[in-house]
């Protein structure tokens, strides 16, 4: 386990940072996040509210001291990267997709509490340029980008 990643992330939040992390696909981001990070924020005395995903309510974060972890967000930050970087004939993302990836962005855009929200990337060039260029989501939210790997877990 990457002590510091652990250590770096509780400072951005405890400071009323925002954080992005970022990793590959089955790399053990939410595993770290649910088996290491939560508790060691408890430890800290946060309170922590985790959501799997960004549909959820603002009604069930108590308190706007408590953090909050929105695990498997999505940005369009990078979609034209994404889109140039791709083979297949259809587009990158779906009509649907999109739909839905932009309510979810109205929903976290309400959100006022320190967080850190989990993106999945799998390539190195995606996981790169995202770090160098992202300093605010999609949403607004201003945000310190993290790279999570396997051996973080």
């Amino acid at each position: 386990m990457n002590k510091k990643l652990t250590t770096d992330i509780y400072s951005y939040l405890n400071n009323q940072k925002n954080v992005l992390l970022i990793g590959p696909t089955d790399s053990g981001k939410t595993w770290y996040v649910k088996n290491t990070l939560i508790p060691f924020l408890q430890s800290k005395n946060l309170e922590v509210v985790y959501f799997s995903d960004p549909d959820f309510s603002l009604d069930s974060i108590p308190n706007k001291d408590s953090v909050v972890i929105v695990d498997e967000i999505e940005i369009f930050f990078d979609q034209d990267f994404l889109t140039s970087r791709s083979i297949e004939d259809k587009p990158y993302y779906s009509a649907e997709y999109l739909a839905k990836v932009k309510n979810w962005h109205k929903n976290l855009a309400k959100l006022t509490n320190p967080s850190l929200f989990v993106l999945t990337r799998n390539d190195d060039k995606e996981i790169s340029n995202i770090v160098r260029n992202l300093k605010t989501t999609d949403w607004g939210a201003e945000v310190k980008c993290l790279v999570f790997t396997k051996k973080d877990r």
